[in-house]
């Protein structure tokens, strides 16, 4: 820009003349083209740029642009290849000077970086508009009889598809339906209006469609005279509607594919909206964004595993059939119930959130087989024709994804629709991506006795369509970014599987319930029923040495002979100048483990660094790449990293050989952690009756203040304590001794004592 603004000054006409004016050629401002190729190496840009005239008030014209780099995408070249063609070609009229003026400068309409100041600026806004639309439906909730439109529509989610759902879960689900529909809409049609037809637009699933008409409908959009009481402005969807109008969607849809992980507008549209709607929850369900080099990386391994550990020559894109691979491979057997000519490789990323990994496949299957045909000889027109018969024959009927929450579902569909038409495929209006509202941990429910056809038949339609996927297909390829995060559903047939997680443990369990490992372990749970299959995920790096994950790690070892595993560290308490590839204090690793009839083997290797270095290592590394080193995982601890990470072999083994401390002492305890314990700790019995005292009496502001409790928690608050203490009426019946740490016995208030 400076460089520029330095030369439109020495060549662009002055208000006033100078004494040296006319020794140099000279134009006006607004007549001047610029052409620029700048930047090192792989980097290089081409840009067209124009300063248009300053606005009034202002003393620099405006630099306005249309560019691209290396890492375009299709939709981003074929913008500006079209506003090159209709702007900048030669006019018709060479005479009409003013009409060829107007014609090219129209094709700047964009300031530098405009584009992603837009799409932040729109995500921050439309979080606003949700979050209004979330209270006043949870308002609505709460005059409504029984029967009311809205809850009569949330008791319908409850029981087809998500079956926890309550008021605020609803209440959030309709904002996001609302707020992230009309923003599907807009973006898969920039040039119309969301006050059209918008709901028309939403080509990947016609349940999102009938999703949006029925949420506006019961909004009163479409309602009739007596009809419900909250009508489509009071709900404030009309702000979003005017807030999608008025944005430059035509700029931000070109930009949307963008391959520089550190710009792909699902950062703005989906991570900061989620930041700014609810910030809180967005920690809770553990909804961090996958960066794409670690994603390229688990889709690349899995692809290459399915190539030589079983033999299909295409990877992903393979359509070799379950039929064909028992007679290739004597030791499998196609599953019960299952089709000899189904496609072998059925995928599925059971946390698909905005549908990255999935794109990913879609865009390695793409390269895969144009490869391919090129090869063989086909022209560019007939590989356009073979990809679009291929598309819904044989990727659109393999690709799955199940997704709890409303705003990445609907992007993830929004992405898929995206890349699928980059690719060069039109959807058919009997077709959609595999990709369901649903929450992945629960088993298929009966929806036979559903009454939903007449209510919403698409919500019936989509319940069923799930509930066949949960109950008949096989997948033997898992893939995915499991939220890290708390427990927040323990389905019990799930819960019976961790179990075998955790036999013979002595030391705190808790941990092995969280979410990750739930995902986990049901990943296995697919394997292991189909038989084969490859595992890829990102998981904390605390698996992989950490002492309570040792049956994990020993029940892994013995399903999955082969396993891969890339330590990305990043732990935010060790090391500060390795940097984490996400923006969370624990560090992650990835897993790629396949489930095949080979010899025992884990491969290892680790990467070092700042995020950035990372990410440049990953998107180079070949999958199994010669960096892998061969290690031994053994008992009792069957650890997945390498000795000299933590002592030498000789160490560990005159470790090994003393007594275990267990069987030293009598009593053995892995400790408590009570958060608070400037209340719940004290030296004395004494002091610890009169901190309750103390707890009880005073507000519970000033109670948090004194005994500094800072922010509650899930299964802990301070208003809760204060009401436990006053229903029972304080008693020193409360407290009991506690061992705080070795040798330093001390008083502590439980709550298990209030029974």
């Amino acid at each position: 820009m400076v460089a520029l603004r330095r030369i439109l000054s020495q060549v662009a006409l002055k208000k006033r003349a100078s004494a040296n004016s006319s020794e140099r050629q000279a134009w006006a401002a607004g007549d001047l083209l610029f052409v620029s190729n700048y930047g090192d190496g792989d980097e290089r840009q081409i840009s067209f740029a124009h300063f248009s005239t300053a606005p009034e008030g202002r003393d620099l014209p405006t630099l306005k642009v249309l560019g691209w780099d290396n890492r375009d995408t299709a939709l981003h070249l074929d913008a500006v290849a079209r506003e090159l063609r209709e702007h900048l070609s030669w006019p018709a009229n060479e005479n009409d000077v003013d009409a060829w003026r107007e014609q090219w400068r129209a094709a700047f309409t964009l300031r530098h970086r405009e584009v992603v100041t837009t799409s932040k600026q729109l995500s921050i806004r439309l979080a606003e508009l949700a979050r209004s639309i979330r209270d006043r439906i949870k308002t609505a909730l709460a005059i409504e009889t029984e029967n009311g439109p809205v809850t009569q529509l949330m008791k319908a989610f409850q029981t087809a598809l998500v079956h926890d759902l309550d008021a605020d879960g609803f209440a959030d689900m309709y904002a996001q339906t609302i707020a992230y529909g009309l923003l599907s809409a807009r973006i898969a049609d920039p040039q119309r209006k969301t006050g059209d037809d918008f709901a028309a637009h939403m080509r990947t699933n016609p349940f999102l469609r009938e999703l949006m008409e029925v949420f506006l409908k019961v909004g009163g959009r479409h309602g009739k005279p007596g009809g419900p009481s909250i009508d489509f402005d009071e709900l404030g969807v009309s702000e979003v509607v005017e807030l999608l109008d008025d944005a430059n969607m035509e700029a931000v849809v070109s930009d949307f594919g963008d391959r520089n992980p550190q710009e792909d507008p699902v950062i703005h549209f989906y991570e900061l909206f989620l930041k700014e709607y609810d910030a809180k929850k967005r920690m809770q369900r553990g909804v961090f964004y996958t960066p794409r080099p670690v994603v390229s990386y688990i889709v690349r391994s899995v692809d290459e595993l399915l190539r030589t550990e079983f033999g299909l020559e295409d990877g992903l894109a393979d359509t070799t059939t379950w039929g064909e691979m028992v007679i290739r491979h004597k030791d499998l057997k196609i599953p019960e119930g299952l089709s000899p000519s189904q496609d072998f490789v059925q995928i599925l990323d059971p946390a698909t959130g905005t549908g990255t990994f999935l794109v990913e496949v879609i865009d390695l299957i793409h390269k895969t087989l144009v490869a391919k045909w090129r090869k063989q000889g086909h022209g560019e027109k007939n590989i356009d024709a073979l990809w679009n018969e291929y598309v819904p024959k044989h990727l659109l009927t393999r690709l799955h994804g199940y997704e709890l929450l409303m705003a990445p579902y609907a992007i993830a569909h929004l992405k898929i629709g995206l890349k699928l038409y980059e690719t060069g495929y039109r959807f058919g209006s009997d077709e959609r991506a595999r990709v369901y509202l649903t929450n992945a941990l629960e088993r298929a429910s009966d929806v036979g006795q559903m009454n939903l056809e007449g209510f919403m038949p698409a919500l019936a339609q989509e319940a069923q369509a799930v509930n066949q996927v949960k109950q008949s297909a096989h997948f033997t390829a898992v893939i995915g970014n499991p939220p890290y995060s708390a427990s927040l559903s323990e389905p019990e047939w799930l819960m019976r599987l961790l179990d075998d997680w955790k036999q013979g443990l002595n030391e705190t369990k808790i941990d092995l319930n969280r979410e990750e490992w739930k995902f986990l372990r049901f990943a296995q749970h697919q394997c292991t029923v189909t038989g084969v299959g490859i595992v890829g995920v990102i998981v904390n790096r605390d698996f992989l040495d950490g002492i309570v994950k040792r049956r994990m790690r020993e029940h892994l070892g013995e399903v999955f002979p082969l396993r891969i595993v890339v330590d990305l560290n990043g732990d935010v308490k060790g090391n500060i100048a390795d940097e984490n590839v996400f923006e969370i204090e624990q560090g992650v690793a990835i897993a790629v483990l396949c489930r095949k009839g080979v010899s025992p083997r884990l491969r290892f290797m680790s990467c070092v660094g700042t995020r950035t270095q990372k990410y440049g290592d990953l998107a180079a590394m070949e999958p199994i790449n010669i960096a892998l080193t061969d290690i031994a995982s053994s008992p009792p601890y069957f650890r997945w990293v390498p000795y000299s990470s933590m002592c030498t072999a000789s160490a560990a083994a005159e470790y090994s050989g003393w007594l275990p401390i267990k069987s030293v002492f009598e009593v053995a305890t892995s400790g408590i952690q009570s958060k608070r314990d400037r209340l719940c700790v004290a030296f004395t019995r004494t002091e610890m009756w009169e901190q309750v005292q103390r707890f009880a009496s005073l507000p519970a502001e000033r109670a948090r203040d004194e005994f500094e409790l800072g922010r509650d928690g899930r299964d802990w608050t301070v208003v809760g304590a204060k009401a436990d203490l006053a229903a029972s009426g304080p008693s020193q019946r409360f407290l009991s001794p506690i061992l705080y740490r070795p040798f330093d016995p001390r008083s502590t208030v439980a709550r298990h004592a209030l029974a």
